[in-house]
């Protein structure tokens, strides 16, 4: 096989592992934080509550895309309509957990990070798993 074709067929598999990964990583997340929005305390259940990233995607990285104290539950008002609602989330990642490891959350940010297959893998097992666990909670 050509080595474009690999290449291709590698940044599929990646995709659809990191599709698989969002969906349970912020399913976890939704379960964690009790369907209560971060931001504004609103409860909410299905597609009203969302997995807002504090640091956003865009310019976060792969790290922070998935990292547990980056992605907290919001209301589809503060995620969507609000942008995030990136004032008071800022807030709350300080009243939670101190300036000291808010800051350590923004150096993440400049690190390149790249994940293999396998650690998609991982990290999806790792979450299925927290999922089940969670939901035997309640």
């Amino acid at each position: 096989m050509k080595r474009s074709k690999l290449r291709k067929q590698s940044k599929t598999k990646v995709s659809t592992l990191k599709r698989k990964l969002w969906k349970v990583f912020s399913e976890y997340i939704r379960l964690r934080d009790n369907y209560t929005c971060f931001t504004c305390g609103r409860k909410g259940e299905g597609s009203g509550i969302h997995a807002g990233h504090y640091i956003p995607k865009s310019i976060g990285g792969i790290a922070l895309y998935f990292h547990e104290k980056n992605v907290h539950a919001q209301c589809f008002y503060d995620n969507i309509n609000l942008g995030g609602y990136g004032s008071m989330y800022h807030i709350k990642m300080i009243e939670r957990y101190g300036v000291e490891e808010v800051n350590e959350i923004w150096k993440i940010k400049n690190q390149i990070n790249k994940w293999s297959e396998q650690d998609y893998l991982q990290r999806i097992e790792h979450y299925t798993q927290a999922v089940d666990n969670l939901r035997l909670q309640q």
